[in-house]
């Protein structure tokens, strides 16, 4: 595959935070997606003392006093919670930063994927022409609960690519230039089904 020498595609401008790769031969294009996130200028500090704490509180504290005083063993099971979420959000954080967020379009379909040092998830899906292709930005907004999966988050803007009862969610997290890019792109894969563009 070679890299979209030029900034435009199509007729559109190539978002900054995309690079985009292409094998003329078989018509596959790959979107590659980056871009720093402000929110890590908070969420690193805090991760790293709000984490730190719990951890050395729930785990390294109590083994440091056992000559002076009993052993507790009930912190290390309240830490459990504090340690699962802190690896949750110390992975997004390294995605941010170091992990891949990949569109492919390939003939009659194409898959998602965001890994971080190839530990992740790839999702992959069919484009045809009765295929459904939404801006969550479009979409009625659902009632807003704690914990809301990001497929149903009001205040997260994705891709949402349903056949039948089947639905993925595609490019969650990305700016608003490059999801507009990726969307008129998926649109117009599916209306062409497995004509090459």
């Amino acid at each position: 595959m070679t890299e979209l020498a030029e900034q435009t595609f199509e007729g559109k401008l190539l978002p900054r935070h995309l690079k985009m790769l292409r094998d003329m031969d078989s018509g596959r294009i790959e979107l590659r997606y980056w871009k720093f996130e402000p929110i890590l200028l908070f969420l690193i500090p805090f991760m790293s003392v709000w984490s730190g704490m719990s951890i050395f509180g729930c785990y390294v504290m109590p083994f440091l006093q056992h000559d002076t005083h009993p052993m507790n063993y009930m912190p290390l099971f309240f830490g459990i919670p504090f340690l699962v979420v802190s690896i949750f959000i110390w992975y997004g954080i390294l995605l941010m930063l170091f992990g891949t967020r990949r569109l492919v379009l390939e003939h009659g379909g194409g898959s998602y994927s965001a890994k971080l040092w190839g530990i992740g998830r790839t999702k992959r899906f069919e484009l045809r022409p009765d295929t459904e292709i939404t801006d969550s930005r479009l979409e009625k907004k659902p009632n807003i609960q704690f914990h809301m999966p990001i497929a149903n988050n009001p205040f997260v803007r994705k891709i949402r690519i349903k056949n039948g009862y089947r639905s993925e969610i595609v490019c969650a997290f990305w700016n608003d230039d490059s999801i507009e890019f990726a969307l008129s792109l998926l649109k117009r894969r599916s209306h062409h089904g497995s004509q090459r563009i």
